[in-house]
């Protein structure tokens, strides 16, 4: 959405790109730690390393579509 113009698209980017992945991480986290209680459980390699690209792609497209929001709040 960060191609779009004007600031509900950019709202709804910023909605889309900043609070989705934080729920996202919360819930892969929470069934992560129940599954931690089971004595067959197997630690997953590669959910750590994707929860941080997520983070990081969250704050990077979170900081794109705020960024033209507050430069026309500003203006």
């Amino acid at each position: 959405m960060i191609g779009f113009d004007g600031i509900p698209w950019h709202v709804v980017g910023y909605v889309t790109g900043a609070l989705i992945p934080i729920v996202i991480i919360g819930l892969v986290r929470r069934i992560d730690l129940d599954r931690r209680r089971s004595p067959y459980y197997v630690v997953a390699s590669w959910l750590q390393p994707a929860m941080v690209v997520l983070a990081i792609a969250a704050v990077v497209a979170a900081g794109l579509h705020v960024w033209p929001v507050a430069t026309e709040l500003a203006s």
